[in-house]
């Protein structure tokens, strides 16, 4: 028997999000469990006072995340495998990540990579970390260039860890990263002295790396992370 939801209106601004929004927490809480079917998008459609076409909308979403799937001639089910669901980083409705939230996650994740990467970097993990900082240098190359080169940098630490999963999550946070790592630049470029000094403070985790010291690579990496904050005017995890 399908669980019973009571009538719930929604209000006439972003009725897809919001839709797929309130599914996405009943699916979240277990109210529809793995096996569940879903209301018939008729009746789900009566249930919020929207139209078929909004309920589509919002289903496409769900199923584009691996919460729903539909079964031919039965109907849209919750899955039974929830183990591909992808993992996802968002913001509370309407609101933007905020930036010291992404740099203590970075702490958390980079620190440690940076640690390993001082014990299984290879000579040619070091030849490509020198090659972008290289690019990095100050007034060497435009902005989105040396962008590039930052985040490129930051991506081959990952990759000197050995660890595929670092790699991948470090992937999965290229957006995040690019938005902290963009802000974090053009502060700097505002003075030459602070441009400077955060190029100088990635020379010390290839320092640090390339001389196999975990123990300095991880101050390394906290240092330019906590410079970066506080160049942005944000307290320091």
């Amino acid at each position: 028997m399908m669980p019973q939801r009571a009538d719930r209106r929604v209000a006439p601004n972003n009725l897809t999000d919001r839709i797929t929004q309130s599914l996405r927490e009943d699916i979240e809480s277990g109210k529809y469990g793995p096996g569940t079917q879903l209301p018939a998008g008729k009746d789900l459609g009566t249930q919020f006072g929207v139209s078929i076409t909004v309920v589509r909308e919002a289903l496409s979403r769900l199923k584009a995340d691996g919460l729903v799937a539909s079964r031919q001639g039965k109907g849209v089910f919750v899955p039974n495998d929830t183990k591909s669901r992808p993992f996802r980083l968002e913001p509370a409705e309407g609101a933007r990540m905020p930036i010291a939230h992404i740099f203590e996650l970075r702490m958390g994740v980079e620190v440690q990579a940076a640690s390993l990467a001082a014990e299984r970097r290879t000579t040619q993990d070091l030849n490509f970390m020198a090659r972008h900082l290289k690019l990095m240098e100050p007034g060497r190359k435009p902005f989105g260039e040396a962008l590039a080169a930052d985040l490129a940098f930051h991506r081959t630490i990952a990759e000197a860890t050995k660890n595929p999963l670092i790699v991948d999550f470090m992937k999965f946070l290229q957006p995040h990263l690019h938005e902290a790592i963009a802000l974090a630049r053009n502060t700097s470029a505002k003075q030459v002295s602070t441009e400077s000094d955060a190029h100088n403070e990635h020379i010390a985790i290839y320092d640090a790396i390339a001389a196999k010291d975990p123990q300095r690579a991880r101050l390394a990496v906290r240092l330019v992370l906590n410079g970066s904050l506080k160049r942005l005017g944000e307290a320091a995890p």
